[in-house]
């Protein structure tokens, strides 16, 4: 398991999974990921959790003590939110590839932490391990669409060696992320590379496409 390299605001157990981990020790599936910016809570759902459908959403919160949630990915951004908020702890877990990073997924999330009351800044966060800008070769479709959030910069897209784009979604992300107030010095991200690390993690682009090799953006609190 790989820890935000980051103190965390309160008592709570999260991290970035790996091919090694044992999948028992991982959150029950509460989302079937759509690569949409929807973000649901994981209490609103009534009855009994494992009589429910997955909800239909890529981005999930929680502040109920003990109820672990997460996000699956084989190359696409796990991101994980934790916040103080005058009456409690809260916490998330979001699936941001680039058509939800477009979208705006972590801005619902940080939306959903803001209207609660909390602020932007208190937020401790961490992109997790993600196919980077070295290996994710995107059509120039998918940077037009890039090119038009708000917090684009030059740099984030550059010439691959087979002469299409590679775009840089960590970047993207974390650009966003300090566009909407998040304090860089609470950043605990680790840019690992899912295709440069087959040892260790699952890649979709390399080869793992079964939806069982996937490793999950998790949280809990304790």
């Amino acid at each position: 398991m790989l820890k935000p390299a980051v103190a965390p605001p309160f008592a709570l157990d999260w991290g970035f999974s790996t091919r090694g981990d044992d999948p028992a020790l991982l959150p029950p599936l509460r989302l079937t990921q759509v690569h949409g910016d929807r973000v649901v809570q994981a209490a609103d759902r009534p009855g009994p959790e494992a009589a429910q459908e997955p909800a239909r959403a890529d981005g999930i919160w929680t502040r109920t003590p003990g109820q672990a949630i997460g996000v699956r990915v084989a190359d696409c951004v796990p991101v994980l939110l934790a916040g103080a908020l005058a009456d409690g702890p809260w916490v998330a877990a979001l699936h941001a590839g680039w058509r939800g990073s477009v979208a705006g997924i972590l801005r619902r999330g940080v939306a959903v932490y803001t209207g609660l009351g909390g602020r932007p800044g208190d937020l401790v966060w961490a992109l997790g391990p993600a196919i980077q800008a070295c290996h994710f070769e995107v059509g120039a479709e998918v940077v037009a669409a890039a090119r038009q959030d708000p917090a684009w910069r030059e740099g984030l897209a550059v010439p691959g060696p087979r002469g299409r784009p590679h775009l840089d979604l960590h970047g993207l992300l974390r650009a966003q992320a300090l566009e909407l107030g998040l304090d860089p010095a609470r950043d605990g991200s680790l840019p690992l590379c899912t295709v440069c690390h087959p040892e260790l993690l699952y890649s979709y682009r390399r080869g793992d496409q079964q939806a069982t090799l996937r490793q999950w953006g998790w949280v809990r609190i304790l």
